[in-house]
């Protein structure tokens, strides 16, 4: 994040959203009580996700999804994460039985609505989506649905709107702007103001970064000067913690030396203690990421097989977190190793040995950029300056003493059955997996005694289609 915004005038974002997509359903929900709060305004941008994925290449099967194209443990978890999410922030959604539904039609109209009527079709358009489970293609609906808000049109609001090339065009050139300003995918938010060429933002769960973007814009303060933590956001609703304040609790911390989000992560398990409401007993759960990865059919190192668009994004996210833990939390250093993929097994099983070489191993991983992955000698050379006997730590892990082998594969095997493909993850008591280090707010609702209703989304079709009956 750049020090400080100089631009006093009305914070803008742009929002690029598609109707199809039930993240961007949530963040334009989010996104309005966020300009609210910062005095900002929105330019309501829909776009085509299919057709972004197209430009950068990005994998995607039915109609555009690129939930489609994920091994079955990652999309099985995106869906609950879902359906976690919208439970936190009190949002209806029932999944619609037929998803993914056509939206270009809709979307061309949204082109052709005047942008101060924008946001009342974007919302009735996405109630009938995501609330109604109504057919979105149909061209009556859509244009009942514009005449029910009387918005004023330049022109006759029939049939012909929608093939119309102006607003083909003007559908056309917008997700073309947002493939140019670096969006893998929506929802996305660009912010014109930011010093240095404008700032892109993907994701509801990065509106954090927007709203403390937009107030600095608003107020000239620099982000480092901001308490960051009052963005983060948090479930505030008193009805959904059940009272379930159990004095301790045990956090399973599952991870890998090799994932730069584990150290991350790991950096902040002392803050996250001191921040919970209850006492934490931390149960560190190495596992090897790479086997989990070739069992489920992803890459070994899923970041260099990603489009350049989505690496880009990615390692600039990667550093603008460790800037926020940095800010709001633990401080530490973070050095991306110059030899990268590291090789974590010799080194797991030393940590499952003596436990007390967790700092040291993740600080030459992840700080001083020793490849301890790539050499025993060097492994054992960088545990001696740490205190410990290095070759006696190795040769016992060769040895399979206290079957420190068999613990390493009962975790991987352990992880996989859980259905994890990727590191870090989160659970509180044994209870639902929580994956990454950017959902440490989850983490903490979960201490702090927030449950949700976990729910499969053949369930929740099942459910809807009773509540019709």
């Amino acid at each position: 994040m750049n020090s400080i915004i100089k631009n006093s005038k009305q914070p803008i974002v742009e929002f690029f959203y598609d109707l199809q997509c039930p993240w961007a359903y949530i963040a334009s929900k989010r996104i309005e009580q966020i300009t609210k709060r910062t005095n900002a305004k929105v330019i309501w941008t829909p776009v085509l996700l299919g057709e972004i994925y197209k430009a950068i290449k990005a994998p995607q099967g039915k109609a555009g999804s690129a939930t489609d194209v994920m091994p079955l443990p990652k999309r099985q978890y995106i869906t609950k994460d879902l359906l976690r999410t919208v439970q936190r922030y009190n949002i209806e959604l029932n999944f619609h039985p037929r998803h993914p539904i056509q939206t270009i039609y809709a979307l061309r109209l949204l082109h052709a609505t005047p942008q101060s009527y924008r946001a009342a079709l974007t919302r009735a358009f996405y109630r009938l989506y995501w609330v109604d489970n109504a057919d979105i293609s149909d061209l009556s609906l859509l244009l009942n649905t514009a005449q029910s808000l009387k918005i004023p049109y330049d022109e006759p609001l029939d049939s012909s709107i929608f093939s119309n090339k102006k607003y083909q065009n003007s559908l056309s050139s917008s997700t073309a702007r947002a493939v140019e300003y670096g969006s893998p995918g929506v929802p996305s938010f660009w912010l014109e103001q930011y010093p240095g060429g404008g700032r892109l933002y993907w994701g509801q769960d990065r509106l954090h970064f927007v709203e403390a973007a937009l107030t600095s814009i608003s107020t000239g303060v620099s982000i480092e000067q901001m308490d960051l933590l009052k963005f983060y956001p948090r479930c505030s609703v008193e009805k959904k913690f059940n009272g379930n304040n159990k004095k301790v609790k045990t956090l399973k911390f599952w991870f890998d030396f090799s994932s730069q989000y584990s150290y991350i992560a790991y950096t902040q398990l002392s803050w996250i203690k001191k921040q919970a409401k209850c006492e934490v007993n931390i149960e560190y759960m190495p596992f090897l990421l790479g086997f989990v990865f070739d069992r489920i059919g992803t890459p070994q190192t899923p970041l260099l097989k990603l489009n350049e668009t989505r690496k880009a994004y990615d390692i600039r996210d990667m550093y603008e977190w460790v800037q926020f833990w940095n800010q709001v939390g633990d401080k530490f250093k973070f050095y991306y190793p110059d030899v990268f993929p590291i090789r974590s097994v010799n080194i797991s099983r030393i940590f499952l040995l003596e436990p007390k070489t967790l700092e040291c191993i993740f600080k030459a991983c992840w700080v001083d950029n020793i490849p301890i992955g790539t050499s025993n000698d060097l492994l054992i050379e960088t545990l001696n300056k740490s205190g410990f006997d290095g070759n006696a730590l190795f040769q016992a892990t060769q040895q399979n003493v206290n079957n420190v082998k068999d613990k390493l594969r009962e975790n991987t095997d352990r992880a996989i059955k859980l259905g994890m493909f990727g590191a870090p993850v989160f659970q509180v008591d044994d209870g639902e997996l929580v994956w990454g280090q950017d959902r440490i707010n989850v983490v903490l609702d979960l201490l702090d005694g927030w449950t949700w209703q976990s729910k499969d989304i053949e369930t929740m079709k099942k459910d809807d289609e009773k509540a019709k009956l």
